[in-house]
């Protein structure tokens, strides 16, 4: 009778857990982006999945925006009048936006840069003189410098390569020595060292029952990682390996998207005039069975 009652209870709380949410996905989804016009909610509300709801992103993120006014935007194949549409600002320009702007912080003695892969502020003291960071300034590369979080090596040729080098999305400011240790490995979580990193809280090895070498990003960024992997996927129309996105999955469940994370998607909506939809929302990578 009491094992009859604890797996009742039991129940209860786990479906109880699936309608909240559901109903916070359905919430959110129901806080309406202009951006993403009239269409994307009308499919969002019939339950849209899958390569449907792949197919509908990809037109959102590539087509062009009529602002309509008090409305959703109208999403048009050509342009009509006055619109806007996924701009490259070029790789100096991005750059700039993320290692003499959002990323830059004011120290005592000059400017630093944060660098998200040892999650630790790059200030004027690990910087050789005459060659930090400020407005406008584009700090050493040999110190701090731009990753890919796609790799260029495997950006796609039916794409500007300029396009996807620059695109914001996908572009965080590193260690320099911790980027190049990444390579253009895939993304995983290493259950044995195959190198010795500068950060303590990155690693790079290989996953449980695996051979290839993984690089494994602080917990604090996994999710951010997550995202803009499906982003660029979607955008780009690029698969992602099957093992790297069940770590993928798993980390834009674990990590959600936080304060800076929103915020610098809407920055970057203002210089290159696109969104990623799976951080406004994160929901929508569990509707996308295979990436």
């Amino acid at each position: 009778m009491k094992n009859s009652f604890i797996k009742t209870v039991i129940l209860f709380v786990l479906l109880s857990s699936s309608f909240l949410t559901t109903v916070a996905q359905a919430a959110r989804v129901s806080e309406q982006i202009p951006y993403y016009g009239k269409e994307f909610y009308e499919e969002m509300k019939a339950g849209v999945t899958n390569v449907n709801l792949s197919s509908r992103l990809k037109v959102i993120l590539k087509a062009y925006h009529s602002r309509q006014k008090n409305a959703l935007d109208t999403i048009e194949a050509n342009c009509k009048g006055d619109c806007y549409v996924h701009t490259p600002i070029g790789y100096k320009n991005a750059r700039l936006f993320l290692l003499a702007n959002f990323y830059l912080l004011k120290t005592p003695n000059g400017y630093g840069v944060h660098d998200v892969y040892c999650d630790h502020d790059i200030g004027p003291d690990n910087f050789p003189r005459g060659s930090g960071a400020g407005p406008n300034v584009l700090p050493d590369d040999r110190v701090i410098n731009v990753e890919h979080t796609w790799p260029q090596s495997r950006f796609t040729g039916r794409y500007d390569t300029e396009t996807q080098k620059s695109d914001l999305h996908h572009l965080f400011p590193t260690n320099s020595k911790t980027n190049s240790a990444r390579g253009n490995n895939k993304f995983g979580e290493v259950a044995r060292d195959m190198q010795k990193l500068e950060c303590p809280n990155v690693r790079s090895g290989v996953a449980a029952g695996g051979n290839s070498e993984i690089f494994e990003p602080p917990t604090e960024h996994k999710g951010n990682v997550a995202r803009a992997l499906f982003y660029f996927s979607t955008r780009y129309d690029l698969p992602i390996d099957s093992n790297e996105e069940a770590f993928l999955r798993k980390w834009n469940a674990e990590d959600p998207v936080d304060e800076e994370e929103a915020r610098r998607n809407e920055e970057i909506d203002k210089v290159q005039f696109d969104r990623n939809p799976f951080i406004d929302y994160p929901e929508l990578a569990d509707k996308i069975s295979n990436f």
